[in-house]
């Protein structure tokens, strides 16, 4: 487990999964959002999902965690 919070990721809440844009999110079968914390795992389950749907009922939407680039904030000092 990482030490610090910059190196910290495993728990960011980056990128979930929705019924159609600005749909229901996925949830799991305890009933809890799914959330990815890159947008690659967050892709390749969406495509799985997607299998053999026409027009794709899932999408990859940003989650409550994620933050435009503009906007982010530096959360670690440089080391000197």
């Amino acid at each position: 487990m990482p030490t610090n919070a910059c190196s910290s990721t495993d728990n960011l809440r980056l990128y979930m999964l929705r019924y159609g844009k600005r749909g229901a999110p996925v949830r799991d079968s305890t009933g809890r959002i799914i959330y990815f914390n890159d947008k690659e795992s967050a892709k390749r389950q969406r495509n799985e999902l997607n299998t053999g749907a026409t027009p794709p009922i899932f999408v990859v939407s940003t989650g409550p965690d994620h933050q435009p680039k503009s906007e982010r904030k530096i959360k670690c000092e440089p080391l000197c």
